[in-house]
């Protein structure tokens, strides 16, 4: 599946964009303001977008002398660093907009590692922070942790080399304060690290007790619509096998004293014969329309079941004829699209799927595909147990799960190939 556009994407993922995008603009005006309001300060400068933007000014400005006091140098530099500044936030901005719509992988590591870098490059704690709430948000906990451990020690040695580089202004009391202040300011990373960690980790415990909440509700809709369905199955079976067989005996013994009556018959008997036969009649009809009229609602339980997931953003199109099937067709349906929602949920990092479910003579046709990250693994237990459930009912299982492409798979089934 390609990407979605923009107003087709889901709505959290927009929320989530519209966020950073405000997180973003509102570090980005604190950041320059205070840079500009600061001036040429010694510390403003004194990082490595200042240093590169004071050498730019010094090739293009005359030196300090007794009749230039060095101003147009500095207004330079400061007119630099800032608009250096500014580009590289927005790129920032940029980067972090684009990760909120990413499903992980290199790609995503790669578009943070560049938000690190600027980070650094600025020497900036508020965006080397929103970069490591991202290492904990969208990458798996090992490769989190190493970005973050990478990011900790490159900050260190450049903290130490810009230190080393201002050594020679500063006094040993205002080492000591710098040296406590960035100590203190890369302390501040792992913290950051660990409490969007535990607001993911919380997030997907919320969105597990919801999705569980909503197949538990599908189940139950499944399986009272199964016990119905069973239920009438087995009082037309009783019709036909107690009262069909007594009206059937009826009718015989009637038409028997029609016989030996001969033409001395009363009308009673004639009108007693005839109603006997009616009420068989009727009786044959009941039970033949509950056997035709097979119908479990698949339909309402798939709605349920997409209804109570809160992502990825479900799209579910569902013909008006599926509800005409078997139970056991209903049931192994059922439990095909769940597992392959539940796959999504874990393993796809997809933020759209789409299923769709209808009738093809006398098959349902189902198919499940999502935008996610595809895979190119082995079947695992639940693909082959999707693949047992639907050969048990005589059906086919189509999957394309190719990497990077999105994961899809395609359902056959006998609509009345078991019976209940």
């Amino acid at each position: 599946m390609h990407p979605l556009p923009l107003h087709e994407r889901p709505p959290a993922a927009t929320r989530y964009a519209g966020a950073a995008l405000a997180a973003g603009g509102i570090c980005a005006i604190s950041e320059l303001a205070s840079r500009w309001v600061r001036g040429t300060s010694g510390d403003n400068l004194h990082n490595p977008i200042g240093m590169a933007a004071t050498q730019v000014a010094t090739m293009f400005t005359p030196a300090p002398s007794l009749v230039r006091a060095g101003s147009e140098r500095a207004e330079l530099a400061l007119r630099l660093f800032v608009g250096a500044e500014a580009l590289l936030i927005a790129l920032f901005i940029v980067l972090l907009y684009r990760c909120t719509f990413r499903k992980g992988g290199p790609g995503t590591m790669l578009l943070i590692g560049v938000q690190l870098a600027i980070g650094m490059v600025l020497d900036s704690l508020v965006f080397s922070l929103l970069a490591t709430v991202q290492l904990a948000a969208l990458l798996p906990l090992r490769t989190g942790l190493a970005g973050l451990a990478a990011q900790f020690v490159a900050g260190m040695a450049l903290d130490a080399w810009l230190l080393l580089q201002a050594e020679s202004q500063l006094g040993d009391a205002s080492v000591r304060t710098v040296l406590a202040v960035l100590v203190f300011e890369r302390c501040m990373l792992p913290l950051a690290f660990a409490f969007a960690w535990l607001v993911r980790k919380d997030r997907e415990v919320r969105f597990k007790l919801a999705a569980s909440h909503a197949q538990l509700q599908a189940t139950q809709a499944l399986l009272g619509d199964t016990v119905r369905a069973s239920e009438r199955m087995r009082i037309a079976r009783d019709l036909h096998d107690s009262i069909g067989h007594h009206l059937t005996a009826l009718n015989l013994h009637l038409d028997l004293a029609l016989r030996q009556a001969g033409t001395g018959a009363g009308a009673s008997l004639h009108t007693s014969r005839e109603l006997a036969h009616g009420l068989l009649s009727e009786v044959r009809g009941v039970v033949g329309m509950e056997r035709e009229q097979r119908q479990v609602g698949i339909g309402q339980a798939l709605r349920l079941l997409c209804a109570g997931i809160p992502a990825p953003a479900i799209a579910l199109e569902l013909a008006d004829d599926i509800d005409a099937c078997s139970p056991a067709a209903a049931h192994a349906l059922f439990c095909c699209v769940q597992e392959a929602l539940t796959n999504t949920m874990r393993h796809a990092r997809a933020s759209r799927l789409v299923i769709r479910v209808a009738r093809r003579g006398e098959a349902l046709v189902a198919s499940v595909a999502d935008d996610g990250r595809g895979s190119a693994a082995p079947e695992g237990n639940g693909l082959a147990g999707m693949r047992e459930r639907v050969a048990e009912l005589g059906g086919m299982l189509r999957i394309d799960g190719r990497s990077g492409r999105g994961f899809a798979l395609s359902i056959e089934l006998p609509a009345y190939g078991v019976a209940a």
